[in-house]
């Protein structure tokens, strides 16, 4: 009697598909792949904006984003949350969009353009769809061309 055995990758969830609107949301496929498919550390990058799906995101203020900052979608959950979509404030318009984000799985992105944008998305197991605000603003302008450091009375009196 022959028996048939599953490979590890066979019994994993597949690799959800993605949309996005490539005037308003930069995303780079082939990290979010290898993310989803766990071959990339489950750290963020420093600079990264975080925003975890949660199941009481209404007690979730407003959140503050630079525009082309890196931000990472994380479900940290023990569910799927399904539909998850952002939503362009100004014009109605869906910019990014997955039928499911695992249990545990993130996926990594960036947006283009200014504005207010809403994050939807649906627990799995759950009556009710989730709602996050994000406001996307433009990056903090350095306050001074020269280093914050650099101090002209500090040269060698040789330079003077």
């Amino acid at each position: 009697m022959h028996q048939h055995s599953l490979s590890e990758r066979e019994l994993q969830p597949p690799i959800p598909q993605f949309s996005h609107d490539p005037h308003f949301i930069a995303f780079r496929s082939w990290t979010t792949i290898l993310s989803l498919e766990k071959i990339l550390p489950e750290e963020n990058p420093a600079d990264s904006h975080v925003l975890f799906l949660e199941e009481n995101a209404s007690a979730c203020e407003p959140e503050r984003m630079p525009v082309r900052g890196p931000v990472c979608l994380r479900n940290s959950t023990r569910f799927a949350h399904l539909n998850v979509a952002i939503v362009c404030a100004q014009s109605g318009k869906t910019v990014f969009f997955v039928p499911e984000l695992p249990a545990g799985r993130f996926l990594h992105l960036e947006f283009l353009q200014e504005g207010s944008y809403t994050l939807h998305y649906f627990p799995a197991f759950s009556q009710t769809t989730l709602h996050r605000s994000l406001k996307v603003v433009a990056p903090k302008a350095p306050r001074s061309p020269i280093a914050p450091n650099f101090l002209p009375s500090l040269k060698p009196k040789r330079w003077i």
